[in-house]
């Protein structure tokens, strides 16, 4: 399973101290308050200096800059630029725990609730990281990301995020793990979708959550034994709507993660309009996979990520996340 988090946010997590005051980090502040500074932005180096880092650089300057400037490199953001440029931008400012924090907040403000945005973060990620996002989301916003999601989704969809964030799975181990286990847990998943008249929604998502993620490719290749298709398959079959998407997503992300990743960034540029909020919360999440995940685009769709956003986006909002696309190497 993909670990998103930099490595400075696994050590603060931890307790650990992370140093951030250097002098390559503070040029990088000045950089960025500069073209903050007088009338209007200069649009172009502030781009540059956030789009051509990377996620533990990014940490290390948002954490140094209130340091130096008294004002959060978040806060500057708001007061600076708008719009879907902005949003990026917002993002860009934070460590990324915080910056999902934000993506889930936004998800569920206002009326109606973006549930495009939300599964996305919480799918097929580690424990550990879901801890680390309760923690972020509780610090920035006083309020239990969990209650609040549970508030705001609905049906099979909530159904599934609450085992998501309420279901720890165990550690694997092999001695534990074994074959005549991952027939059994397939049997489990068997019988509450597939095998059921009416699916048992609850738990199909309990058994599917309760697998440890080393694990479920050896529970898919027994369902296949068994029943003759695959568990994304039983997903198609027993859910729908959101529902069957989060699932899908979740189980791609442990069993094939770069065609998943691949996958997402093109539906958030499908059809009729682009998906901004979403293409950028995953260029975003997903920048350190970007070498990976440009090849399986191009695999996949015959044309390469970055033309594919280039004729979707235009303005500032494309300059950076083209800058995004192409430092990625």
């Amino acid at each position: 399973m993909l670990s998103i988090y930099s490595n400075e946010t696994h050590l603060a997590s931890r307790g650990e101290a992370v140093p951030h005051a250097d002098l390559q980090i503070d040029n990088w502040v000045y950089e960025i308050k500069t073209a903050c500074a007088g009338f209007g932005t200069d649009d172009d180096k502030l781009s540059n200096v956030l789009a051509t880092k990377t996620a533990s650089e990014r940490y290390l300057i948002s954490a140094r800059y209130p340091e130096l400037q008294r004002v959060s490199l978040l806060s500057e953001m708001k007061s600076e630029v708008s719009g879907s440029y902005g949003k990026l931008l917002q993002l860009l400012a934070q460590p990324l725990e915080e910056a999902e924090a934000l993506i889930l907040r936004d998800a569920t403000k206002g009326a109606g609730t973006n549930e495009k945005l939300i599964y996305p973060v919480l799918g097929g990620r580690t424990a550990e990281e879901l801890l680390i996002l309760k923690k972020a989301y509780f610090k920035t916003f006083a309020e239990d990301m969990a209650v609040v999601l549970a508030g705001d989704l609905g049906g099979d969809l909530k159904v599934f995020v609450q085992a998501i964030l309420n279901i720890n799975p165990p550690a694997y181990d092999p001695e534990i793990h074994t074959q005549a286990k991952a027939v059994e847990v397939a049997e489990v998943i068997y019988k509450a979708g597939e095998g059921k008249w009416g699916t048992d929604e609850s738990a199909f998502c309990n058994a599917l959550c309760s697998i440890p993620p080393a694990f479920l490719s050896s529970v898919n290749a027994a369902y296949i034994a068994k029943h003759g298709n695959s568990l994304e398959r039983a997903i198609e079959k027993e859910f729908g709507g959101k529902a069957e998407d989060a699932l899908l997503y979740h189980v791609g992300m442990i069993l094939h993660p770069i065609e998943t990743i691949a996958a997402q960034f093109e539906k958030t540029m499908k059809g009729m309009g682009t998906d901004e909020y979403s293409l950028s919360a995953a260029l975003v999440r997903y920048q350190h996979l970007l070498p990976q995940v440009k090849q399986a685009y191009k695999d996949k769709y015959g044309t390469s990520l970055r033309d594919r956003i280039y004729g979707e986006t235009s303005g500032n909002y494309r300059k950076v996340l083209l800058a995004i696309v192409e430092q990625a190497n």
